[in-house]
């Protein structure tokens, strides 16, 4: 067989291999820079709402406020100067089920100071606990809001505070806010993994975003009870280190988020 031959009967096999096809191949690299496309949208819509894809380290000086919060449990909170400590133990014991609610519903503040200083302590050990931290901090922001729209319906309806509706309106609008930025957050997050699947579990908002929005409410909510300070209602000066807490985890997340090379 001359070289002639074997270079046409080359040039045939190379047209029917469908792999060698110029049609099929072009409309493969459509589909790959397509494809491309959709994975950066994907990205910038998760920059723009907030959620990069990377979680960003947190200020290990997060761990002082954080601490400072869990320490105000047992401030004096209450008009007759008993502490949040002291009534959560009244509680437990009058029935455990009681305390346990307490806790989650009236602690939810100082539990997210607890969370705050565990993650700016641990939260470089890997991906599963930042994961675990983001999850706790989801569950106990939710429960912060629940609280917060349950209390204020109950003060609206008997007329015993001062802007009891505007409260309820706050924590209408900001319960809402937290579900669609956390739907929004799931949507666009998520991690593959090393077999190629994604990785449900990144998936959310960040604990950057978490931590200032949990600070952001606590803030809100201790300003509002301080206007209750015009009907003479003084709650103790743990409401000021709950303020002064949550004020500087802000200051220290935006100056983190400053710093961080773009």
């Amino acid at each position: 067989m001359t070289d002639g031959q074997d270079d046409h009967d080359e040039r045939e096999d190379a047209v029917d291999d469908p792999r060698h096809d110029p049609e099929l191949e072009a409309m493969a690299d459509a589909v790959e820079a397509e494809r491309g496309e959709a994975d950066a949208s994907g990205a910038g819509l998760g920059e723009g709402l907030g959620f990069e894809a990377r979680e960003p380290a947190l200020p290990r000086a997060l761990i002082l406020p954080g601490l400072a919060i869990v320490a105000a449990s047992a401030a004096p909170l209450h008009p007759d100067g008993y502490s949040f400590l002291q009534l959560l133990y009244v509680a437990f014991l009058r029935h455990p089920l009681e305390g346990v609610v307490m806790l989650l519903g009236f602690g939810a503040p100082f539990l997210f100071g607890l969370i705050v200083a565990l993650a700016a302590a641990f939260a470089d050990r890997g991906h599963g606990a930042r994961a675990m931290l983001r999850r706790f901090s989801v569950a106990n922001l939710s429960l912060l809001h629940a609280q917060l729209l349950l209390v204020s319906f109950i003060l609206a309806r008997e007329g015993v505070a001062v802007m009891a509706f505007a409260l309820v309106g706050f924590a209408l609008v900001s319960g809402s806010y937290f579900i669609i930025q956390h739907a929004a957050a799931a949507a666009v997050g998520g991690r593959v993994d090393d077999q190629g699947e994604i990785d449900h579990a990144d998936s959310g908002p960040k604990l950057h975003f978490l931590f200032r929005w949990g600070a952001t409410m606590v803030v809100a909510i201790c300003g509002w009870v301080r206007l209750q300070l015009l009907i003479d209602v003084r709650l103790g000066w743990a409401v000021e280190v709950l303020l002064a807490s949550c004020m500087l985890i802000t200051i220290l997340l935006v100056r983190s988020s400053k710093a961080r090379p773009e």
